[in-house]
Formats: C-alpha cells, structure tokens, sequence
C-alpha cells in the first residue's frame, strides 16, 4: 500500500468515477484500477460498489475514507511544518583541549560562511563523544586517537604533540623514582591512556589519581604542585598564566592524531557539509 493508492482512492470517491479520477490525476484508467484493486486485496473487502452510473464506497469504504482524510490531512501538515525549518543547529562534539585551542578558529571561520546556522557545542572525552555520535546526538566531533567503529567516518586533521606537565621547578620526574599524584581527565579520554602508558614507560609510579573535568582545572592543580599532567604543547606554548615545566615525549611516543569523526550515513546538511568543506581545506 501506497500514499498514492490512498490519494487514488479518495479522488474516486470523490468523483465518483474511476474514468474522471484517471483525467484528473493524469493516469490512464488502468492505471487507476489497479490501485483500488491493491487497496481491496491489501484490506481483503470490497471498497467500492461499481454500479453503471457512478462508483461510491462500501460501508468498509466509507471507514478507510475517514482515514485516508486524516492522514492526507497529516501529511500536508508535515510537509508545511517541514518547509518552514530553516533555524537549523549543528550540534558539534569536542574534547577539552581542543576545545581551548584549535575549534574557536574552526568555528570562526565557519560563521563566515554561514551566519544562520545554530552551534551547539558538547565536550566530553572521546569514548563519550562517539557514544554521542553513534546514538545521533552529535553531528560530529573533534578527537583524539583513533576510532575503529565501521559507522563512523574519521577525517584526519593533524597531530598533537603530547607534553607532561609539572609544577615550576619542582624535582625532575625522569632522574628519580618517586611516585607522582597524576591529574587527569575521565575515564574515555585518549590522552589519560597515553599518559598511564607513558608513565608505565618510564617506570614512575602513580601514588594518587585525581580526575578533573576542565582544562582550566587541570593547569591550575598542576601549577600549585597538586600533580603532573599530561596535555598537548598547544595548550601552554601560548598561555603566558601558565608557568610549568614539561617533558617532552620519548621518542617511541608519536604525536597524537586530532581528527573530525562522524556517522557514515550522516545526512549532509548543507551547514554540515560546509563545516567539513573548511575541515578539508585546513
């Protein structure tokens, strides 16, 4: 059963004749015919009585009429209701450090190409921003690591590199063994990964965990000798309140790849496809 079916019926009905609909829905009457008998074996009764002078619907008919009234009713509702969207909001996803760094130029440049669109931006680590992508509540987001999930698209953008932090002139973390208060991000985020493996690495011992949700938080524990930290050398190479000092990566760590994760079968709005055509040019 079709839409079309419905809308061929209702015109016979209201014709009453299957000759005039034909005419008026510019279908040869076979054509018109065959959708009432598609109608009759879908429902498994007659709908119309075909009597010489004009056609008019069963007491059944009659019934399936009503319907068709209010769903044709509905239907051109929707697609009013539909036609009138025009405030659309891309809802993007980012980790923190990004968030603090590369998207406010991203999305700058955005809104010179389109000062209509809506931003509404989520953060979160990256486990949990592709959640959000996977249930449809992001549009896409910007990430660390990499995503192996066959519906999401990755597109590559750059690459991080990873520094860990400590309070300004504190004891040097590689020349002594001491076990070391490690601040991090929640559970999910790439760069609390990649700070464990790295301590593990170098053999220093994690003695306390305290877990902060906000950059801001991050540097300022660190900067008050609460912990150490591991964050990209964007975050503080331009972040002349931040006074720490830091250890660059051993050579078996390579830089962090940052990229734009979406759903495969994401429907491209023409907001969205803007925002990767800018991602792609970067």
């Amino acid at each position: 059963m079709q839409i079309e079916d419905l809308k061929t019926f209702k015109k016979v009905c209201d014709l009453k004749s299957f000759t005039k609909a034909a005419i008026e829905l510019n279908y040869v009457q076979s054509n018109v015919t065959a959708k009432i008998k598609r109608l009759e074996k879908y429902y498994d009764t007659q709908l119309l009585y075909r009597d010489k002078k004009e056609v008019t619907p069963t007491a059944k008919g009659h019934v399936l009429l009503s319907y068709i009234n209010e769903i044709l009713s509905l239907t051109t509702k929707a697609e009013a209701d539909i036609g009138k969207v025009k405030d659309i909001t891309l809802q993007i996803g980012s980790i923190e450090t990004i968030a603090a760094t590369r998207l406010p130029e991203i999305l700058e440049a955005f809104r010179k190409e389109d000062k209509n669109t809506k931003l509404n931006v989520t953060t979160g680590s990256s486990k949990q921003l592709v959640e959000h992508i996977k249930n449809r509540n992001l549009d896409g987001a910007f990430l660390s690591g990499v995503v192996n999930e066959k519906e999401i698209i990755q597109v590559p953008l750059y690459e991080e590199k990873m520094v860990v932090i400590s309070q300004k002139g504190s004891t040097d973390l590689l020349q002594n063994s001491l076990p070391q208060s490690i601040i991090v991000f929640e559970k999910g985020c790439f760069y609390r990964s990649y700070f464990e493996q790295w301590l593990k690495y170098n053999c220093i011992s994690v003695q306390s965990i305290m877990t902060l949700n906000t950059l801001d938080g991050i540097l300022g524990c660190v900067k008050a000798g609460i912990g150490i930290a591991m964050l990209p050398f964007s975050v503080i190479k331009n972040r002349a309140d931040i006074d720490v000092d830091f250890y660059e990566m051993n050579e078996i760590f390579e830089d962090v790849p940052i990229s734009f994760v979406y759903r495969r079968d994401n429907i491209g709005t023409p907001a969205f496809l803007q925002l990767l055509s800018i991602l792609q040019d970067e």
